[in-house]
């Protein structure tokens, strides 16, 4: 299994940054990020919490070596 970087982009951001699933908040450091496997289980818990958050219009993707593997609807 692969290892990504899990990243978040909200409402009225323009780019995506680095997110942590623990705390629920993007991070400055690509160091406190969170760290997903590329399984089909995790890509269906991000796209819940993506549709739990769409007041806020979260989009969530995940990253494996600066290159998008899976990004939310």
């Amino acid at each position: 299994m692969e290892w990504c970087v899990v990243y978040a982009k909200f409402n009225g951001s323009k780019s995506f940054k680095a997110f942590d699933l623990g705390e629920g908040r993007v991070v400055g450091n690509i160091i406190y990020a969170s760290l997903l496997e590329d399984t089909e289980e995790n890509r269906c818990k991000l796209q819940e919490l993506s549709e739990l958050n769409r007041d806020c219009n979260l989009v969530l993707q995940l990253r494996r070596k600066g290159k998008v593997v899976f990004q939310t609807a």
